[in-house]
């Protein structure tokens, strides 16, 4: 339990998932095949590592509750 929820299997597959579509974005992104002009993609590339990096940790999070660890 986190926050006063239980964590289930299917909130910890969508978590998993979410995650790999912002890396997968962050990837084509980087290699120019999602195009931003100017300053912009530099921008966009920036926030999409920062979602990446919160929605890991609160992914671990949920893992380690759901396992009984935390």
């Amino acid at each position: 339990m986190l926050f006063g929820m239980t964590i289930e299997p299917y909130m910890l597959i969508g978590g998993g998932s979410a995650i790999f579509v912002l890396v997968v974005f962050q990837i084509l992104q980087g290699k120019r095949k999602i195009k931003f002009k100017g300053k912009l993609h530099l921008t966009v590339h920036k926030w999409v590592a920062a979602a990446i990096l919160a929605a890991s940790i609160f992914h671990g999070l949920l893992a380690l509750a759901h396992f009984g660890i935390i």
